[in-house]
């Protein structure tokens, strides 16, 4: 008996009666088959407008197993499971992959690329400066998000310090760097790593400005810099006291060396000792015949402070003539890393020599 003999009612898959009204009816009823089709549709496919949204434990790629990757570090791309690499081929997701990720303790967000899906189940694997950024724990809740970001045209960044001015071509290594990343988010201070250096960068400002993060894949971008943190302008004092003459320098007890060595005075006394010449006051001398002149007032002797004693009384740190009240420049004697540039120095030559 061939099919189209068969008894009424009996069809393959099963038995149903065109004639039954299953379905409110009319023809077409239960048919088998076509749950089945739909069944296997449902299991295959989701909603086109649903958003990969997944909870993860997050770590820092310092601990991603295997051989180790410092370079991640100074990237903007992270690691996530297979699993999640399953369930976004399955969605209508726009490429390249990018993602928000979230800290909902601090509502602090960010947004990433993806290099690689070797993760362990559960977990996602972030540089350290994204870790800093979400104020995150290893081990802490992160929620990663499917994301939709414009392509941007411009960013303003500052680095976090004048040692960035060094490099000799800073836009040149930038674009370098930034090939190692998807996004860029206000806010933001990534890391690169230029001569065994680390340069912690700002972002202050990005276009457009539809969104907080723009992405700078394949995109012309625009790039500008403001001044470094700490930076300060050539001819502009750093503080008041900048234009005063190096005799302002602090001593370690709070004084300055100006102070500390009486500078005033033995200036004062230089002058006057050069305006004195000719007079009865020098002690010894020779004509040029060669001989000996005796001084008007007997010679006396001088006494030189020690060490110790010029920095606990620096009013007295000159050689003083006993019975005379001018006090003679000594030889500025300061402990080992001192420096003193109040007068010019003349060295003392050794007459052994």
């Amino acid at each position: 008996m061939s099919l189209d003999e068969s008894t009424d009612g009996e069809q393959f898959g099963g038995y149903y009666d065109d004639d039954d009204d299953m379905s409110g009816g009319g023809r077409g009823g239960f048919n088998p088959m076509d749950v089945w089709r739909a069944t296997m549709a449902n299991r295959s496919t989701f909603n086109p407008h649903q958003r990969f949204s997944e909870y993860f434990r997050c770590y820092p790629v310092a601990m991603l197993p295997g051989a180790e990757r410092e370079s991640l570090n100074y990237g903007g791309k992270i690691m996530l499971p297979p699993s999640a690499l399953n369930k976004l081929t399955r969605l209508n997701i726009t490429y390249p992959m990018l993602f928000e990720l979230k800290n909902e303790e601090v509502e602090l967000v960010t947004h990433a690329g993806v290099l690689e899906f070797i993760a362990e189940e559960g977990r996602v694997y972030l540089p350290q400066w994204m870790m800093e950024r979400l104020a995150l724990q290893p081990g802490s809740l992160v929620v990663i998000s499917s994301a939709s970001l414009p392509s941007g045209n411009f960013v303003k960044l500052q680095p976090q310090s004048p040692d960035f001015l060094d490099i000799s071509d800073p836009k040149a290594v930038l674009e370098n760097a930034l090939r190692n990343f998807s996004t860029l988010t206000v806010d933001d201070i990534f890391e690169i790593k230029y001569n065994n250096k680390i340069y912690g960068i700002r972002v202050l400002e990005v276009k457009p400005t539809l969104s907080t993060g723009i992405s700078v894949v394949e995109t012309d971008l625009e790039v500008d810099f403001a001044p470094p943190v700490g930076y300060i302008e050539p001819g502009v004092s750093s503080t008041p006291h900048s234009a005063k003459s190096s005799s302002m320098v602090p001593t370690p007890d709070g004084h300055s060396m100006a102070t500390l060595i009486n500078y005033a005075q033995l200036a004062s006394a230089s002058q006057s000792s050069s305006s004195l010449a000719g007079s009865s006051t020098p002690s010894t001398g020779h004509r040029l015949s060669g001989k000996a002149v005796k001084s008007s007032t007997p010679s006396s002797k001088l006494s030189v402070p020690s060490l110790n004693d010029a920095m606990n009384k620096g009013s007295e740190f000159a050689m003083t003539r006993k019975g005379d009240n001018r006090s003679i420049p000594a030889p500025l004697r300061l402990p080992f890393g001192q420096l003193f540039f109040g007068y010019p120095v003349t060295p003392v030559h050794n007459s052994d020599k």
